[in-house]
């Protein structure tokens, strides 16, 4: 099952997942790269330990590793449905890909024996001390998308000032299309060197084709069309690092009378941070300018080739990028957390050293979870809405694309739900369980001021995370 998802997903993540004419700037669109559960609370991630069941798998912030228990792959797929207006028309647009595969395991793990006066510790079915592995190492590989591009707009003018030449007016216009996008593997590896602090890092290898093509187009035969054809292939390595801290602030222990079940209420904020330095990224790029005419079949009669440029070697420059969060849990009833991350695009080069007109981008989220104190092993079709997991979230930001003057503004909000699967025991007080994440958000991008486009989007994304008990080291009496 691993190897065909591995390669549908390797298949699947190269094509175009939205259609938007701002795709044209940069690096096309950029994919926030949350895992589902986040994206249903505003998309934080910053400060998210996935430290109990089931285990997923933050590769936002490599730091996370520490926590992961067992084995986590998780997997995730979208929908988007938007609409693209100006202050008089208006277009539907429908699209689906896939998001990202994850891949998380702990790598090294020490015994740690909690006090035996300590309530919170004690094992929920056998009503023995829990002894803790702490998590020294953790390590994750997976394969996501980066950024996307996938537009084709038209823009049609009159020309009655004579731009072009002549003495009477007609109809000039301006068509732009592209497709492709950037995809990103990468490799992290997280390290608790002091307890409740952690440090991991993110080494990732960026690839794709971002194709963009230009075309001036007139209505009458005293002018030749012109054709400007750019491929930009990237081919290049990428590194991030993350931080987390732990502070517990208060454990509480609740004793259930009813079947002898006990629970820990454990308030802890989890501070987090993450941060990327600028990188050269190696890219190549072509471009080509022809003038044509188009033939009584519509199709592209080549007369002339007025620019051809290779660029072998060269590199595109990634911006600084930095973020900062906080959450607050409540055992594993309540979650709350904020962050705030900034991505100064304004330092970032094209394969040409030109900044196609990007400005520095920030963003703040917000997002709440609970779950029930609802006990694992109650059944019953009621029991089960008790089991899941609710989540609601939202964000404001602005984007990297500054047009016309306009530095365009994105916000939304999200909604989410966990289907938790039935979990099975791993050991002694321990258990692994399996996951359905499902969330939807609504967001608006841009504005319809000054002959801009604003773009009114859904998106649904569904996730899948199984968890099982691999590279364990066997033992018997």
């Amino acid at each position: 099952m691993f190897i065909l998802l591995s390669g549908w997903t390797f298949f699947a993540i190269a094509q175009p997942a939205n259609n938007s004419p701002y795709a044209r700037y940069g690096l096309g669109n950029l994919n926030t790269g949350v895992n589902v559960r986040s994206a249903g609370v505003g998309g934080i991630s910053i400060a998210m330990r996935e430290d109990s069941i089931p285990y997923l798998v933050n590769f936002i912030n490599p730091a996370s590793y520490t926590s992961i228990g067992f084995t986590a792959f998780d997997i995730g797929v979208y929908g988007n449905i938007a609409s693209i207006s100006t202050a008089t028309q208006k277009q539907n647009v429908n699209k689906a890909n896939l998001s990202y595969f994850a891949f998380g395991f702990p790598i090294l793990r020490i015994k740690v024996r909690n006090k035996v006066d300590s309530l919170a510790q004690i094992d929920e079915e056998t009503g023995f001390v829990k002894v803790n592995k702490r998590i020294l190492w953790g390590g994750a590989f997976g394969l996501r998308e980066f950024s996307s591009v996938n537009y084709s707009a038209t823009e049609t003018l009159v020309d009655q000032s004579g731009l072009f030449g002549g003495d009477s007016s007609f109809n000039y216009s301006y068509l732009f299309q592209g497709d492709g996008g950037v995809n990103q593997f990468f490799i992290g590896l997280g390290l608790e060197p002091v307890k409740n602090l952690s440090i991991g890092m993110n080494a990732s290898y960026l690839f794709g084709r971002l194709n963009r093509i230009q075309r001036l187009e007139f209505d009458e035969s005293n002018h030749f069309n012109v054709k400007k054809e750019q491929y930009t292939d990237v081919g290049g390595f990428y590194v991030d690092y993350g931080l987390q801290y732990s502070l517990v602030l208060k454990q509480d222990t609740i004793i259930r009378k009813k079947r002898n079940k006990f629970s820990s209420n454990q308030n802890v904020l989890i501070f987090g941070a993450t941060f990327a330095h600028p990188m050269q990224v190696r890219a190549n790029s072509t471009l080509l300018a022809q003038t044509y005419r188009l033939s009584v079949y519509n199709e592209d009669v080549f007369r002339d080739t007025v620019a051809y440029n290779v660029i072998k070697g060269g590199h595109v420059t990634m911006p600084w990028k930095y973020g900062v969060g906080v959450t607050w849990k409540n055992g594993e009833n309540w979650l709350l957390g904020v962050e705030h991350s900034q991505e100064l695009w304004s330092t970032y080069k094209d394969v040409n050293g030109k900044n196609d007109s990007l400005a520095d981008a920030w963003n703040t989220r917000i997002g709440l979870e609970y779950k029930p104190m609802v006990p694992a092993t109650s059944r019953g079709f009621w029991a089960y809405f008790g089991k899941m997991h609710y989540r609601i979230g939202g964000y404001y930001g602005m984007t990297q694309y500054k047009v016309r003057g306009t530095q365009l503004a994105n916000y939304g909000i999200t909604l989410g739900f966990g289907f938790p699967m039935s979990r099975t025991r791993a050991g002694s007080g321990k258990y692994v369980q399996s996951m359905i994440n499902f969330a939807v958000e609504w967001g608006q991008r841009g504005t319809t001021k000054g002959s801009l486009l604003l773009e009114d989007y859904w998106n649904f994304k569904l996730g899948f995370t199984l968890n099982d008990r691999w590279f364990i080291k066997r033992k018997y009496d």
